[in-house]
């Protein structure tokens, strides 16, 4: 059994062979992804998406397909919440591309919301995991939700991923950009 590491506020930095755990808490669900160093590339960690719907609205829990997950593409849904978070405080109704990473694990959509200064907001995030391709045509597949996440478990989120970065960059010798 693979070893876990939970980083719901900081992360350590990478160890052999540990799974790297970071999460997205939202009012329906949690995002939880599980990154482990790869020994083919220092760019890339293989990772698998999982939601995990609230208790309380039922027993559901999806997890993508295996895929990897490049170093830019980590830098990139860092950037993609911090823009989205600026484009919000002056235009509340914004929405945002759909962000989709290189090799498709999953997709997210930063939606409309309300963003004041400092942890002080909320806005919908659409999140969808690929659990895989249909077994007739071999389209991919994507399950997710909707939901409200709030600017302090967001930044709580995206502080996490920042010092993943950081770590990442120390261990291997690669920028994230």
């Amino acid at each position: 059994m693979t070893p876990v590491k939970a980083h719901w506020y900081r992360a350590k930095g990478w160890e052999n062979n540990m799974v790297q755990k970071y999460i997205l808490e939202t009012e329906g669900y949690r995002i939880l992804f599980n990154l482990k160093e790869t020994q083919a590339a220092k760019e890339s960690a293989d990772v698998v998406v999982e939601l995990v719907l609230n208790r309380h609205l039922g027993d559901v829990a999806v997890k993508s397909v295996p895929t990897l997950m490049t170093v830019r593409d980590l830098s990139r849904l860092v950037a993609y919440f911090e823009a989205h978070i600026a484009r919000l405080q002056q235009h509340p109704d914004s929405e945002s591309y759909v962000f989709v990473p290189l090799e498709l694990g999953f997709q997210v959509q930063a939606l409309a919301g309300e963003v004041q200064a400092g942890d002080d907001g909320e806005f919908s995030v659409r999140f969808f995991v690929n659990v895989g391709e249909s077994s007739q045509a071999g389209h991919r597949v994507y399950i997710g939700g909707e939901s409200i996440v709030t600017l302090k478990n967001l930044r709580v989120f995206l502080a996490s991923l920042h010092e993943a970065l950081a770590a990442w960059s120390r261990v291997h010798g690669v920028s994230p950009v």
